[in-house]
């Protein structure tokens, strides 16, 4: 006998580890407990072990047609409970034709006369000196209704009081009659002829309709605590006894020539099909018990509120009807089930291959084997048309392993579908067949493709004062001139000739929004998205910073924006908010993706603020953190940019290495794609457009500027940037190169580096920099692929000490790669100190790993992720994420105060109704006022009131000027005041005209 092969056995049979071991899963469920606590209604905190005695209590199925499979249903989820503890484990049962006294020991069952003691009075199964009214006794009780909750000494929390036997001397009096009860013999019960002859052997005494009482002479042999058919599962002898009620039961089911017995329409005869049977009501407690203040029954968690667990399922289900493995069952057919009765591959975009699985359910004692037997095969459909397969573990046949459980395991076969052209429908079949039942499953197919999802996209750039200052790469470069750069990349790689149909429009704001380009839809010339490129390199420092107002206008000019299937905004900035409207002013309206870029260090951005504007869209936050001339400080920019344009159109970053290149020297550097990989992008980024590029392919055919329009692949050139695009296979060489190790090849045009390097506006020094170390670069590989990575990075805070959470998600063909890759990341610290931090798989294609924010500043993360596809081939796949902490970081952000603008018009309005000369003109002459002299204090005073803050003031909230501004000033528009003495004249005339 194997431990583990999910057989229930004679527990007098198995070996005394395996008994030891079920003892301490008892234990363990003692120890384990359901949510919420004592004082609730139902009533939370009951250990997995009381849960039975609760579940017994709330529904008391007995003396009717659904004893039997209700008990099915009890001891299949207690063994499921069992399993959670240690999964080797089977319920096994007590044979009653035996004598059951070598079990009642100490270490196992404890006594069989008395007190059961050890070891359940040690485990807390029982507890004879609570104090106290927290126990349960041994009455039935109802529930109270008003309000609903339970009576003294009922609460299922609490434990009993007593736990006792008083086991019948010798072995059960099997086939005699005891008092007129008649304990029938095994085969009699077996060779029951229908279910309600079978059910009457076993519990005819309950009914009321004979003297047979097998079910009921076994719990008064055992006695006691068991012999009361109320407290019974308060003793875990009780589950042994149930198990061999409910093996008789599968024995009788499994009579050869009774395949109906395995029917859940037939099993039960006419109590099956008598609609008001019991047999056609839910289970309960586990259906939810809804009625229970007309029922009786009690409602239980978590089948009930709060936690809503509900499972609606009648006997006739076939985790009940199909019985569990025992060893003296003959073998017991296997029940499959076609859980999708058809494929269906929904809007499939263009070049994409989608997966779609086959799903099988089955419950049996042994495992279940399916195969593809005949097709796929296309029925209707385009030329072209294709439904494929996969290799293992995904291929032409599946094992659905043998497992106990109330929910049937589920096996899977996939199928594949490569969209065709937009519009194109088809359809096809596949035949599955299973050799255990001898079935052929006949699967119809049916597919659609659609045009590739098209997006458009926002930019909301800032261009207040602040990004007139240094960038930090080095000594002369702004903060302006990298968003130049990089944000025109950005609108140069959207402009290609695959992504025809998107669309990039771009606002700004300093203190004020300010509309940029609209929405352009890039529709395939070449030169139409140049108008938000040129728009972008106007930009130039000025005001104070208004996330908030840029976000807004940027939200208005993209939401009323149709015809695309997705919309998204990117925003960036390199400070913190400083003038209304803020972040927070408009967090509830925004509702499309929204993506932050912010340059500079966690003191310098509203870190809050921005990311809670990304993480509520389904975004995410950059930071740049403090630049340095590094390499990749360089380009970090350049590279956000170019993530977020990955992270808008689904592209993967493949690889993203960046370097320097000297005078002679050539560079290879190698990428990995794969035939899952659609098209392919490789974009160079250089300080100095002196680089030449080309592509080698695995075969290590050249492919450069003119080569790639021969093989229809497209090379272009942006600011400071060239790339190639090409669709996979790429017909160039002997062969159409897809799946391997390609390379991106790169060396210097010495002339146009030296032309550059010496040119007139440098100085010495950065013409002796340039001679040493030549060009800087970056490489980014990217591929619209069927292998995706998602990544993300949350955080428990944003003040020191904080929990940052990195996850990955790994898919091909929208199925977890499980088990088929490692994921890892390379985190920079705000100190620059850098270490490495590995990502478990938590569950199928699923990576996590976590590391505490000790230091306040940014964290950069550069998550790598590294395998095999289904072919065996292997994928990387990159993507940058950043997080930050700083003292007072969980503040509230800013917002507007209530604007008073509305008021200070009225007032100034009232005032000029007021002075006119036919109002107040005697009365301030008699008073000896000059109200023309009143009246333009009152004028000047309205103007700097109403026109917003003054330039002086804006430079100072914005650190461009050298006097420093207070923050209430940098919450609101104030003006100068009226002085004293002319409010008090102006009161004066007031009080005196109403005199």
């Amino acid at each position: 006998m194997a431990l583990g092969d999910g057989i229930r056995r004679n527990i007098a049979s198995v070996s005394q580890q395996e008994r030891n071991r079920f003892r301490d899963a008892l234990i363990a469920l003692n120890q384990r407990f359901f949510p919420g606590d004592r004082t609730d209604f139902p009533a939370g905190h009951v250990s997995h072990w009381f849960k039975q005695d609760e579940i017994h209590q709330a529904t008391h199925v007995h003396g009717g047609p659904a004893f039997l499979p209700w008990h099915r249903e009890l001891c299949n989820r207690f063994e499921a409970l069992l399993r959670a503890v240690d999964p080797d484990l089977s319920l096994h049962y007590w044979d009653w034709n035996t004598d059951p006294a070598p079990l009642f020991t100490a270490t196992f069952m404890g006594t069989a006369n008395g007190d059961a003691g050890d070891p359940w009075l040690s485990a807390g199964f029982y507890d004879p000196n609570v104090v106290g009214d927290n126990y349960r006794d041994n009455s039935i009780h109802g529930l109270n209704l008003s309000p609903p909750s339970y009576p003294l000494h009922a609460n299922p929390a609490d434990p009993p009081k007593s736990l006792t036997r008083a086991k019948q001397a010798g072995a059960p009096p099997v086939g005699q009659t005891v008092g007129g009860a008649v304990w029938p013999t095994d085969s009699q019960i077996v060779g029951a002829g229908t279910f309600q002859q079978f059910n009457d052997l076993i519990q005819g005494c309950e009914m009321g309709t004979s003297n047979n009482c097998a079910h009921g002479m076994a719990h008064t042999y055992i006695g006691g605590t068991i012999g009361n058919p109320h407290t019974s599962f308060r003793d875990p002898f009780v589950f042994l006894l149930h198990s061999n009620v409910d093996r008789l039961w599968a024995m009788w089911q499994t009579q050869p020539g009774h395949a109906d017995r395995l029917d859940p329409g037939q099993v039960y005869g006419p109590d099956g099909t008598n609609a008001s049977s019991p047999i056609n009501a839910p289970l309960q407690p586990w259906a939810g018990e809804a009625n229970w203040t007309t029922t009786g029954g009690w409602p239980v968690r978590p089948w009930y509120t709060p936690e809503n667990q509900q499972v609606a399922k009648t006997s006739k289900d076939l985790t009940v009807v199909i019985p569990p493995c025992y060893d003296t069952l003959p073998t017991v057919p296997a029940s499959v089930t076609l859980v999708t009765s058809s494929v269906n591959f929904n809007d499939v975009p263009v070049g994409e291959t989608a997966a779609r699985a086959i799903v099988f359910s089955a419950i049996s004692c042994g495992d279940v084997h399916l195969s593809i037997t005949a097709g796929p095969t296309v029925l209707t459909g385009p030329s072209g048309t294709n439904f494929g397969m996969f290799p293992p573990p995904l291929g032409t046949t599946v094992t659905i392993p043998y497992i106990a459980s109330s929910t049937p395991p589920v096996g899977r076969l996939w199928i594949s579908y490569k969209g065709t052209t937009p519009l194109d429908v088809a359809t096809g079949t596949v035949t599955v067949h299973c050799a255990e039942t001898n079935q052929d499953f006949v699967v119809p197919i049916a597919a659609n493709t659609i045009a590739r999802p098209t997006v458009a996209v926002m930019l909301v750039l800032d261009q207040s004062g602040s990004m007139g200052w240094l960038a930090g790469i080095d000594p002369t470069t702004k903060r302006i001139d990298v968003l130049h750069q990089a944000a025109a990349q950005f609108v140069q790689l959207a402009q290609d000739s695959s992504r025809v149909g998107d669309a990039v429009g771009m606002v700004s704001f300093d203190h004020n929004a300010y509309p940029g380009v609209a929405v352009t839809t890039n529709a395939g010339t070449g030169f139409d998205l140049a108008p938000v490129v040129a728009a972008i390199q106007a930009l130039h420092p000025a005001g104070a910073t208004s996330i908030g107002n840029g976000v807004a206008l940027g939200r208005n000019t993209l939401n009323p924006v149709a015809g695309f299937n997705q919309k998204a905004m990117v925003v960036f900035t390199d400070g913190l908010e400083n003038t209304s409207l803020f972040i927070a002013d408009v967090l509830g309206s925004i509702n499309d993706r929204t993506f932050a870029i912010g340059l500079g260090t966690a003191q310098q951005v509203s870190v809050g603020a921005l990311t809670a504007l990304a993480n509520n869209t389904g975004g995410r936050l950059l930071l740049s953190g403090q630049l340095s001339p590094s390499i990749d400080d360089y380009f970090r920019l350049s590279k956000f940019f170019m993530q977020v344009l990955a992270g808008v159109t689904n592209t993967s970053i493949v690889t993203d290495p960046s370097g320097y290149i000297l005078p002679g020297m050539k560079v290879r550097i190698p990428f990995v794609l794969n035939e899952t990989d659609i098209d392919c992008t490789v974009i160079l980024l250089e300080d100095l457009p002196a680089v030449r590029f080309f592509i080698e392919t695995p075969a290590g055919d050249l492919m450069d500027p003119a080569r790639a329009t021969a093989a229809g692949a497209t090379y272009a050139v942006g600011t400071n940037m060239s790339y190639y695009r090409f669709t996979l296979p790429l017909p160039l060489g002997a062969n159409p190169a897809h799946a391997g190790t390609w390379h991106a090849l790169l060396e210097l045009d010495q002339k146009i580096f030296q032309r550059y390097a010496r040119a007139s506006d440098q100085s010495f020094a950065a013409v002796a920099a340039r001679m040493v170390h030549g060009v800087r670069y970056s490489l980014s590989a990217q591929a619209n692929s069927n292998l995706r990575m998602q990544g993300a990075l949350t955080q428990s805070s944003l003040q020191p000490g904080a929990t940052l959470t990195l996850r990955a998600s790994l898919s091909e063909y929208g199925v977890p790669v499980d088990h088929r890759a490692s994921v890892h990341a390379a985190v920079e610290r705000p100190d620059n100190s850098q270490a490495g931090l590995a990502l478990l798989e938590i569950e199928a294609g699923s990576f996590e790993a976590s590391t505490i924010a000790s230091m306040q500043g940014v964290y950069r993360f550069r998550m790598v992720a590294s395998g095999v596809t289904m072919h065996g081939v292997p994928f990387t796949r990159e993507q940058l994420l950043s997080g930050a902490v700083l003292p007072g970081g969980d503040n509230p952000f800013p917002t507007s105060g209530p604007s008073t603008r509305g008021q200070d018009k009225q007032l100034c309005e009232l005032l000029e109704c007021l002075l006119k000369p036919e109002m107040l003109g005697r009365l301030m002459t008699e008073y000896h006022i000059d109200a023309n002299a009143l009246r333009a204090c009152i004028e000047r005073w309205c103007k700097e009131r109403l026109s917003g803050p003054s330039e002086e003031e804006i430079r100072e909230r914005e650190g461009t000027a050298i006097t420093a501004i207070t923050s209430a000033q940098a919450a609101g528009p104030v003006g100068p005041t009226l002085s004293s003495e002319i409010i008090a004249a102006v009161q004066d005339i007031f009080r005196k005209y109403r005199a």
